[in-house]
């Protein structure tokens, strides 16, 4: 996935280079585990997730800083 952007629960979340991930224009501090081939943030804590995108939506949709977003 080079370059993704999408509105997913009224946020705008943008992915470029397949490893640069921004959700309403803030630019998200996120990791990948090569041997596990995971992703993860700071965002939220203890869990990992299949893709980048999937991150992004589960950031999206339960981080706080994001939650005035819908309103």
């Amino acid at each position: 996935m080079a370059h993704h952007k999408e509105i997913f629960e009224g946020r705008t979340i943008e992915i470029k280079d397949g490893v640069n991930l921004s959700i309403n224009g803030k630019e998200i501090d996120c990791h990948h585990d090569r041997v596990k081939n995971k992703f993860y943030s700071k965002y939220l804590p203890y869990t990992q997730y299949d893709s980048l995108l999937e991150l992004a939506r589960e950031i999206a949709k339960h981080a706080a800083e994001f939650s005035h977003a819908k309103d």
